[in-house]
């Protein structure tokens, strides 16, 4: 139970992820963002006129019950509408695979896949859905509408609540590169005080994406746990 328990709080956060790079509705008009209001929509307007897109990603966790951050690397695409693939690198691989209807999170080493459908596997105010065309800032979130203060980096930080508090999502954070309307990370925490961080590096712009990137098949040997 704890391995799923620490795989949801990695989905979680690459749902919020997914949030900013939602591709909601719009043209790919770069507005110049005055407030987090205009910032939002710009991000959404940017990426909603995206087929498809590949970054690369750090990512660091802080969970209270271990006392100490854990980092993480890899890659992301996305691909419209509603698939993604994050590999994530190092001895300890991982790759997670949603291909419009069914959610993969495959741990090689522990020769294990969980799948989901996507519906059940995120509540609808997990930011998953905002990747999917199913949210809506607005609808969704809460937030100041005061001037942002670029950071070291030159991104601002727009800090969301949730319409609906759950013990999955308290908080989130987007970083933004202004005149770019670039997502550059998140921050997620949870209810209990769990914190990851994403930052987002190399990212490559409707670069024509293999659809078969978006697909998994469990290789004979492995074990397929359905939720």
């Amino acid at each position: 139970m704890r391995n799923v328990a620490v795989g949801g709080r990695r989905l979680r956060a690459i749902g919020a992820a997914a949030l900013a790079l939602a591709a909601i509705s719009g043209g790919a008009r770069q507005a110049r963002a005055e407030s987090p209001g205009a910032l939002l929509r710009c991000v959404q307007e940017r990426y909603g006129a995206l087929r498809d897109l590949s970054a690369s990603f750090a990512q660091e966790s802080r969970v209270v019950s271990l006392g100490r951050p854990r980092t993480r690397s890899g890659t992301l695409s996305f691909l419209a509408p509603g698939r993604m693939r994050w590999e994530y690198g190092g001895p300890e691989r991982e790759l997670i695979v949603a291909d419009g209807e069914r959610l993969w999170f495959y741990r090689p080493e522990r020769r294990q896949v969980v799948v989901q459908p996507i519906d059940a596997a995120f509540t609808r105010q997990t930011p998953l859905l905002f990747l999917l065309g199913r949210g809506d800032f607005a609808a969704e979130f809460t937030w100041d509408e005061r001037p942002l203060e670029p950071g070291p980096g030159g991104a601002v930080s727009i800090a969301l609540r949730p319409r609906l508090e759950t013990p999955d999502l308290a908080r989130l954070v987007l970083e933004v590169v202004p005149g770019e309307c670039r997502l550059a990370g998140t921050l997620v925490e949870d209810a209990f005080g769990n914190v990851t961080r994403l930052a987002f590096t190399g990212e490559r712009r409707n670069p024509g994406l293999d659809a078969a990137l978006f697909r998994f098949t469990p290789p004979p040997d492995v074990e397929v746990v359905r939720p």
